[in-house]
């Protein structure tokens, strides 16, 4: 019953409204029964203690029978997941092509097939994708006329020829794809076994011309820039690749690629190559002009945030600036107003507004634990470098005790109290006194868990 009342619950109103139609169709449906279940459910009626409600709307002329009742919901269930299967159907790209060429062919009907496998290789070109769903499609067609032809024309080896072309690429980018996804795996965590097939993919892509197909090229330089991260020329290469040809390849191809090539910028910036700051805001410039990261019209906070860090180490500030504003309204509710004046106060205290950074954090409310930390240390070193000391004196204690009253900050506790107590350091430092400013620097740059230790180490180059 669980089962069954969670998936039609689960679907949206218009896929409800569909799957009402879909039962009511005698070419799916003809009991009468099953429709009156369906919108029993659809209702609302419990799952537990409420069979026999449901059984006597659906059946009232009927004495409830556990047995007959669930032989009812079986049949619903099916019904349902025939319509779900249907719906995806519909919903994939060439499908219904490929299938009315399959059975034009069957039926013997040869100007029929001859007009639906034109028709189906036109909308096949016609459409942007040139992955590995594109051969899948362009497989099945070539298929289904090497299969008509051949009966025609035995002798005739083309068909067989393009039909094995394109097995090749097919398998080729989904192989590399996998490998992609299979040595991002170890990098994270230890394989139990390595993928088969490596160093022979490596040897036909050597001596061949197949890296003049954008899904097989983008794959491959993604590939050789995660297997050899310290090789530039073969991150520029997927770069390029990425950029100028992104739009061959689905959604979720596009959203791994973007997520590879982010990540691997964010690891060579964190080896102290600041540069790369560049190419991550190209990435996200890219994505958000060609819609790769929104979903469903939503931007992630995460994203908004990584955003505008990247475009404030590239000091694009009115870049950032027209992006904060622009993409607001496309933030998950709960989130957009402290998201907002967050990003604003970052890109203000990178503009050295510092008034302008304190009004924004004093109007805003951040209740998630790590965004007010956040807001709280700009708030901190804004304060620093107004010489607001007795201000500050009071923020720094304020927030050594949020920090201790919030349970489960990890890391974050120790990296926040770090940098608050080197502060509190930093303000009763006698600058006069060599020796000790030379200690209080050292313990700065040895702490082993300080994400502000560039901002620290930078106050003793000022006095």
């Amino acid at each position: 019953m669980h089962k069954l009342f969670h998936t039609i619950h689960v679907l949206s109103k218009g896929e409800q409204r569909r799957l009402g139609l879909f039962l009511r169709s005698a070419l799916f449906n003809q009991r009468e029964d099953v429709v009156r279940l369906y919108d029993s459910v659809l209702e609302g009626q419990p799952m537990d203690g409420g069979k026999e409600t449901l059984f006597v709307r659906a059946c009232p002329d009927t004495p409830y029978s556990p047995q007959q009742m669930r032989l009812l919901m079986s049949y619903l269930q099916k019904l349902v997941d025939q319509f779900l299967a249907l719906e995806q159907w519909q919903n994939t790209a060439g499908a219904m092509e490929n299938a009315l060429v399959q059975a034009y062919r069957q039926k013997g009907l040869e100007r029929h097939f001859q007009d639906a496998l034109q028709l189906a290789n036109q909308t096949l070109e016609r459409q942007p994708l040139r992955n590995s769903d594109y051969y899948i499609r362009q497989g099945g067609l070539l298929w289904e006329e090497a299969r008509y032809y051949s009966l025609r024309h035995p002798e005739d080896e083309q068909y067989l020829v393009r039909l094995s072309n394109n097995a090749d690429l097919l398998w080729l980018a989904q192989k590399l794809r996998y490998l992609c996804l299979h040595t991002a795996y170890s990098a994270r965590f230890t394989p139990k076994q390595s993928l088969s097939l490596r160093l022979e993919v490596e040897t036909i892509l050597e001596n061949s011309a197949f890296l003049e197909f954008p899904a097989i090229s983008t794959w491959y330089y993604c590939l050789k820039m995660l297997e050899a991260p310290d090789a530039a020329g073969y991150f520029s290469r997927f770069k390029e690749g990425l950029l100028m040809q992104g739009h061959v390849f689905n959604s979720d191809e596009v959203r791994d690629l973007f997520l590879f090539a982010i990540n691997y910028c964010i690891r060579r910036v964190n080896e102290g190559q600041s540069g790369f700051f560049h190419d991550i805001l190209d990435f996200y410039k890219d994505g958000l002009l060609k819609g790769h990261l929104l979903d469903k019209g939503t931007l992630s906070n995460f994203t908004y945030f990584n955003i505008v860090a990247a475009g404030l180490h590239t000091l694009e500030y009115e870049w950032v600036e027209d992006f904060i504003h622009r993409y607001r309204n496309t933030l998950e509710r709960h989130y957009r107003d402290s998201a907002f004046s967050f990003n604003l106060a970052r890109l203000e205290f990178a503009r050295k507004n510092y008034d302008a950074v304190l009004t924004l954090l004093q109007h805003s409310n951040y209740q998630e634990p790590l965004l007010n930390m956040a807001a709280k240390t700009i708030a901190l070193k804004t304060y620093y470098i107004l010489e607001e000391y007795e201000v500050l004196h009071a923020h720094l204690e304020a927030l050594i005790k949020y920090i201790r009253r919030k349970p489960g900050l990890g890391y974050h506790r120790n990296n926040y109290l770090n940098l608050a107590r080197y502060t509190q350091k930093l303000i009763a430092l006698h600058w006069n006194d060599k020796a000790e400013v030379d200690r209080l620097k050292q313990k700065i740059a040895s702490e082993p868990v300080l994400t502000e230790r560039e901002w620290l180490l930078e106050q003793f180059k000022k006095s």
